[in-house]
């Protein structure tokens, strides 16, 4: 748990509270005090999250600590530190969960602090994201939210996002029991605890689903019902694509595409996708094989 704040403190309304309520949902749940006000650095802060992260995953196994299933989520300041961990920490953690984050460089500048805008650092390497926010938030524009979430949709990076029409800034949990104020407490924003929890689950699910195995190690699939976006992973077949179906290149055109396999273009296209193309870049694939030793 990161807490916001401005890089000035640590709102103790996004540390504790959060945590107890992970904790009660049956998850084991941390929170990270960083530098922050006379001692604010974002180099320094970025640190602090790396050693507490290291730290989390060098627990003794006998607490049940999952080292693989470890989620930062942050909110507000915190949230633009979770969303530092999740882009340019070289160790990233499992899932990231950003409420209500400051992404932007101007508003790093408001923080008064030196960083990057966040969403031009995120890579395929950054982990599965949650975010959520509110359109009428008060104090960190929507613009933030809606530019890292493009940015993770550039990538391919999983991600699921609520954002809540109605809601200031700093809700936390939204609830009556940490609302300093009425105007604090909100619980159709609430709900957002209920659906991080679900994402969570189902992200863990994910991971531990067995792999298909054959004697001499995982089964392969034949080329031609990978999905095209698997398939363009290796250069040489990505050469050999964009060659015979150079539109593939184009990346709306790509994108409309990605999740379906040449078998199923052939199908649903067979203009252009004809069966003879087809049988044409498969061979070409597995001769490629064959001359680099891989068949």
């Amino acid at each position: 748990m990161i807490p916001g704040g401005g890089y000035s403190f640590c709102s103790e309304r996004e540390a504790e509270p959060i945590a107890l309520s992970f904790v009660a949902k049956g998850y084991h749940a941390c929170v990270l005090r960083y530098h922050v006000g006379e001692n604010r650095d974002f180099e320094r802060s970025l640190e602090d999250a790396k050693q507490a992260l290291a730290e989390i995953r060098k627990i003794d196994a006998k607490y049940k600590v999952a080292q693989d299933q470890i989620a930062v989520i942050g909110f507000s300041a915190g949230g633009h530190l979770a969303a530092a961990m999740s882009t340019l920490l070289e160790e990233k953690p499992n899932l990231c969960i950003l409420g209500y984050p400051a992404i932007l460089s101007s508003f790093a500048e408001v923080m008064k602090i030196k960083a990057p805008s966040l969403d031009t650092c995120v890579t395929k390497e950054t982990p599965p994201t949650f975010l959520f926010s509110t359109f009428e938030d008060n104090v960190v524009p929507i613009e933030n939210s809606l530019l890292y979430l493009s940015a993770l949709e550039e990538h391919d990076v999983p991600f699921e996002s609520h954002i809540f029409q109605k809601g200031r800034h700093g809700l936390s949990l939204g609830t009556k029991w940490f609302g300093a104020s009425p105007e604090m407490i909100d619980l159709r924003f609430a709900r957002w605890l209920k659906l991080v929890c679900e994402w969570l689950e189902l992200n863990w699910e994910q991971e531990t689903q067995p792999v298909n195995q054959t004697v001499n190690g995982p089964m392969e699939k034949n080329v031609l019902e990978l999905p095209l976006d698997q398939l363009l992973e290796d250069g040489t077949n990505q050469a050999i694509l964009f060659q015979e179906f150079p539109k593939l290149a184009e990346k709306s055109y790509y994108k409309i595409l990605r999740r379906f396999s040449l078998n199923q273009l052939q199908q649903f296209s067979p203009e252009i996708f004809s069966t003879a193309r087809i049988a044409k870049v498969h061979e070409q694939m597995k001769q490629s094989k064959r001359v680099g030793g891989k068949e």
